[in-house]
């Protein structure tokens, strides 16, 4: 198959280029798959060269091949290239378990973006007739792009992604020619596209009342992983991504602060510590039947979306509340309100903004100044175990709670 791509595809190719052919699809006229070189608008086929396979995969496998070693401009041929090259460069994270967390959340977010640009940007390009990666740069098509998008898309913000991924993918493009192809008008025309699509409404993001909050602290369930990380985002104020790239070596019970390495932004940071924390980190620990050592992950790996499920099932029973922004960032903006509240400026630190404007550069690098974040919740922590912690059902088989009470 490779001798047929290198040597007589390449040939029967130029001929057929010579005679007007400027484009390859693939067809099936018999028993096997076959070439066609046919030229845009034209109803019959210039040339066709059989590939002696009945397998279509083979079939297009050749044809990328082909176009590739052509400097083919196609649309579906450029995407693929450009996943191929973001999936590479995610891939240098692999087999390093220091960085085993990031590969994953990096492989996820480029699978997603290639899925935006094979669901939006090719089926555009296929309705207009755009067969030159080049012609995306006009004015003209960005414009009907963003059309495109405002009557297929649902909702804004999933527009704007796709227009963002659109736009990280032609800056590649750009990058692999000679000369720029990027003019002002293709500048001025992405930075509108919130005008096109029109502008969202600011809103809120909800979270739970002090009431709530409290109600949470004071349920306890059997399954210690699933509760260290309800308190490790209620408590200490650490996102999905943070809880999961925790260490046992990271956790300072005694100082009363947890480093962060796997932290926004990529810059390593500490958080608070209190002792609701340090007792359910304790419970994993009483649970592991095999040593944790320092090396070791605290939480063991699942996907994003079984654990915010798990988290959302947990708020709805506790507090009767459910929906799509309910889940682990409902609860690090729920920690952040209750201490506000009552310690007016500790929810800046509480929330752990590694790089922001409400929070310097000190309130993150320094593990001393969480003792009056500890101290408030180690004080919330005592009052709600005088009350009695109760038990809830989360499941039909009572398996995954237990009661333990003052």
């Amino acid at each position: 198959m490779n001798n047929i791509v290198n040597d007589i595809a390449m040939n029967w190719w130029m001929a057929a280029k010579a005679k007007g052919a400027d484009y390859i699809r693939i067809v099936k006229p018999g028993r096997y798959f076959a070439l066609e070189a046919c030229k845009r608008g034209a109803k019959e086929r210039i040339s066709q060269l059989s590939l002696t396979t009945a397998d279509k995969t083979v079939a297009q496998n050749t044809r990328s091949r082909l176009l590739v070693l052509l400097d083919s401009r196609e649309p579906d041929i450029v995407v693929g290239q450009y996943n191929q090259h973001k999936l590479r460069m995610a891939e240098c994270c692999q087999g390093d378990r220091k960085y085993e967390r990031l590969y994953e959340s990096r492989i996820k977010t480029e699978k997603t973006n290639a899925s935006r640009l094979k669901a939006h940007l090719l089926p555009f390009c296929e309705k207009n007739r755009i067969h030159d990666i080049r012609d995306l740069y006009r004015r003209e098509i960005i414009g009907k792009y963003i059309i495109y998008l405002q009557e297929t898309v649902k909702g804004i913000d999933t527009a704007k992604a796709v227009i963002k991924t659109t736009k990280a993918f032609l800056n590649w493009y750009d990058s692999t020619q000679e000369s720029s192809l990027i003019d002002r008008n293709y500048i001025e025309a992405f930075a509108n596209y919130s005008r096109k699509l029109g502008y969202k409404q600011r809103t809120t993001k909800p979270f739970l009342s002090d009431e709530q909050c409290r109600q949470i602290l004071a349920t306890k369930i059997v399954d210690s992983e699933l509760y260290a990380m309800i308190v490790s985002h209620l408590v200490g104020g650490l996102r999905d991504i943070e809880v999961q790239g925790l260490r046992w070596r990271d956790l300072n019970a005694k100082e009363g602060w947890v480093k962060v390495v796997n932290s926004k932004g990529s810059v390593a940071r500490y958080a608070q510590f209190p002792k609701v924390m340090q007792e359910a980190f304790s419970a994993i620990q009483r649970t592991r039947l095999h040593n944790t050592l320092g090396n070791d992950y605290v939480f063991t790996q699942s996907s994003y979306g079984v654990r915010n499920d798990k988290i959302k099932m947990f708020i709805c029973k506790i507090v009767g509340v459910s929906g799509r922004d309910y889940g682990s960032n409902c609860l690090r903006r729920t920690g952040c309100a209750t201490i506000n509240y009552e310690c007016p400026g500790l929810g800046d630190k509480q929330l752990g903004h590694a790089v922001n404007s409400r929070v310097t550069e000190m309130h993150y690098s320094n593990p001393r100044d969480f003792r009056d974040i500890n101290r408030f919740w180690d004080d919330l922590w005592a009052s709600v175990k005088a009350e009695g912690l109760h038990l809830v059902n989360l499941s039909d088989d009572l398996t995954n709670v237990i009661s333990i009470r003052a």
